[in-house]
């Protein structure tokens, strides 16, 4: 009885150099072409921009800190819900009082894409502001401003989870 040598090869197919390229080219075939697939879906939906040009932005950052500071010393409070995916913001001040004769926006976009973005202008009704449109299920992220005569006196960003209706009650 002979023990047979695993390493030995002593078919009429034996692998060769030029089956190792096929095997290398093929591996890293694959590899290239997942990420290649990757690369294009990644930046077909988020652009992972935040502003569209960094440097008019950077010219801002001064005003854009002293307004967030006005907003911290004026104590504002914002709750926002979305029952029904209809938003509904209420904002309240230093002293727990509600404000009213705001005209408060809402940006809402998903946090991967921007395919989604829309804007709602909210009506105030019952010490709420709320949205005539609506929002399908899933996460949001919600920027509201609020404007008392044409000058931003708050905004905030926000995440937002819509539920799904239920079925059956």
């Amino acid at each position: 009885m002979s023990i047979r040598n695993p390493l030995r090869v002593d078919d009429a197919h034996p692998f060769t150099g030029k089956h190792m390229l096929a095997v290398t080219l093929a591996f890293f075939g694959v590899i290239i072409a997942v990420n290649v697939i990757m690369a294009i879906a990644a930046t077909g939906t988020f652009p992972g921009l935040v502003v569209e040009n960094s440097y008019v932005a950077s010219q801002n950052y001064n005003e854009l800190l002293a307004s967030g500071r006005a907003q911290a010393d004026a104590g504002w409070r914002m709750e926002i819900a979305a029952p029904d995916g209809k938003l509904e913001v209420s904002l309240v001040g230093r002293a727990g009082t509600i404000s009213s004769g705001l005209a408060v926006t809402a940006l809402a976009g998903r946090p991967s894409s921007t395919q989604s973005d829309r804007t709602f202008e909210l009506a105030e009704k019952d010490w709420m502001y709320r949205a005539a449109g609506s929002l399908p299920p899933g996460q949001w992220n919600v920027d509201v401003e609020a404007r008392r005569d044409g000058v931003l006196v708050f905004r905030e960003l926000r995440r937002v989870y819509v539920e799904a209706p239920r079925i059956g009650g």
